[in-house]
């Protein structure tokens, strides 16, 4: 059985495991935890941008009522000063015929004069194709030229203006005075089809000030919407900030409590290894001495019977257990230590692979198949290379006991600026939630021949160096295989611990 050794390979990122732990790499837990599983919880929009996007989308709807709102009053009060312009111009058409059949001969002049008697009315004024007044509603423009924009009016500027049979409108300044305009060609009904003569044009000048007072309003209106759009910006923007603030605050008071409870298990177990240290330290010299004589009396004893003896097979069942007691009472004292490590820079690939040469015998006869993965670039750590040694040998022993009809042993190492992750994974049967909450407490196992001293090390010999520690386990399902990941955050070298 050989151990699988991988480099910065393109599997190592395309694969979702490992994936996963890079990622978890990069964004390590801020505090040691276990937990049964990982729940991938879908992400949420923050309530800053909810309430921002609202409000943009209500702006964006209250502006396109409110255009729309602008632009039907506008199209409507011209439609109604267009329908009016071109009414009168046919009423004077008509009246015009009427006078002309008639026997009282009403004069042209007489007509644009009194229909400029109404207070609306601003000017009347048929002119040529080359722009000669032929009659306007002041006697005194006959003859002349009409006047557009301050400049006299010709033919070029006649055919701009687009003159039909329909009657057309548009706001201008004709006559010397600011008008709505409306025209078309003046129609007496006594012109032959296709007889070639020149259209005249009539213009007729009403008064602009309606048009200009619904503009005016519906500017007024769009000052008034603006500013109240303003007003519950401003609302929204410091609804927006009070929102922030208290979810700000709730996830502060969610980390606090989250650190308060972190703080009070490990003081809780901080007490109980200063306990089981004190205990330890204190009794370890008495029971070593009395242990040590033991098996000095057991193995001469044992010397003196014969070989394959029952004699001496209890003999060496005595020794056997003195060596296991005597690597409890070492465990213990392990337990007691002070947690001052000698640290310097090493390379964690380095550990790894002194860890598979150790365990390479075991996870052969057990048909376990180790896989060893590093990421690229994985910068030097600081560590006491024994130390962390000796916890990463407790992690690969218990994940081979735990896959005792063979499966898959995964040590991998991922490398972020300021922490390099170690995984350990195995594909065994997996921690019930029940004892996820007890598995770094000393002397708990579910192990028949286990000790419990080998996590409480391991978490021991992780915070001793600056670290953190997370727990990840799914329970084997029937007839498939379960999972358990360690993850280890270790400080870079060079960097300060927090």
């Amino acid at each position: 059985m050989n151990a699988e050794q991988e480099g910065s390979s393109p599997f190592f990122a395309r694969a979702p495991f490992f994936r996963d732990i890079w990622a978890a790499s990069v964004s390590p837990a801020k505090s040691p935890r276990t937990a049964q599983g990982n729940k991938r919880h879908p992400q949420q929009m923050p309530l800053g941008w909810a309430l921002g996007s609202v409000a943009i989308i209500l702006i964006l709807v209250v502006s396109l009522m409110a255009w729309m709102a602008i632009r039907r009053s506008e199209s409507a009060m011209a439609e109604l000063l267009s329908e009016k312009g071109s009414s009168l111009i046919m009423a004077f058409e008509s009246a015009l015929r009427t006078g002309m059949n008639s026997e009282s001969g009403l004069r042209l002049q007489a007509l644009l004069e009194e229909m400029t008697r109404s207070p609306d009315m601003e000017f009347v004024a048929v002119t040529m194709p080359n722009g000669v007044i032929v009659a306007h509603s002041e006697r005194d423009r006959i003859g002349e030229i009409l006047h557009l924009q301050g400049r006299e009016i010709n033919a070029a500027r006649i055919a701009q203006l687009a003159p039909t049979a329909t009657p057309k409108w548009r706001i201008i300044r004709m006559e010397g005075r600011r008008v709505f305009l409306v025209y078309r060609h003046f129609m007496l009904g006594n012109r032959p089809e296709g007889s070639g003569l020149p259209e005249p044009t009539i213009f007729l000048g009403l008064d602009v000030d309606p048009f200009e007072i619904t503009n005016s309003q519906n500017r007024s209106y769009i000052a008034a919407l603006g500013f109240v759009m303003l007003l519950v910006g401003m609302v929204c923007l410091v609804a927006l900030n009070f929102a922030q603030r208290a979810a700000e605050s709730r996830r502060r008071q969610h980390r606090a409590e989250g650190e308060v409870h972190r703080l009070e298990e490990e003081m809780r177990r901080s007490e109980r290894m200063a306990a089981i240290g004190t205990l330890a330290a204190g009794v370890a010299h008495e029971i070593r001495n009395p242990l040590s004589s033991i098996k000095g009396y057991a193995t001469y004893f044992g010397q003196r019977f014969p070989e394959g003896s029952d004699d001496r097979e209890a003999a060496n069942v005595m020794v056997s257990e003195v060596n296991r007691l005597n690597r409890v009472i070492t465990d213990l004292l392990g337990l007691s230590r002070p947690s001052d490590v000698r640290q310097k820079p090493i390379c964690l690939e380095n550990i790894v692979a002194h860890v598979i040469k150790l365990i390479h015998q075991n996870a052969a006869s057990r048909n376990v198949r180790i896989v060893s993965k590093t990421a690229p670039r994985v910068p030097d750590i600081m560590a006491d290379m024994e130390r962390l040694s000796q916890a990463l040998l407790n992690l690969c022993l218990n994940a081979l006991d735990a896959m005792p009809d063979g499966g898959t042993l995964t040590i991998a190492v991922a490398g972020g600026r300021k922490q390099v992750c170690l995984i350990v994974r195995d594909t065994g049967e997996g921690i019930s939630p029940e004892n996820m909450a007890h598995i770094f407490d000393p002397y708990f196992t579910t192990k028949s021949s286990g000790t419990g001293l080998g996590l409480p090390m391991v978490h021991k010999i992780v915070q001793a160096h600056g670290g953190e520690m997370e727990v990840v386990s799914h329970l084997a399902k029937e007839g498939g295989h379960g999972e358990t990941i360690f993850r280890i955050w270790l400080p870079v070298a060079g960097v300060e611990k927090q």
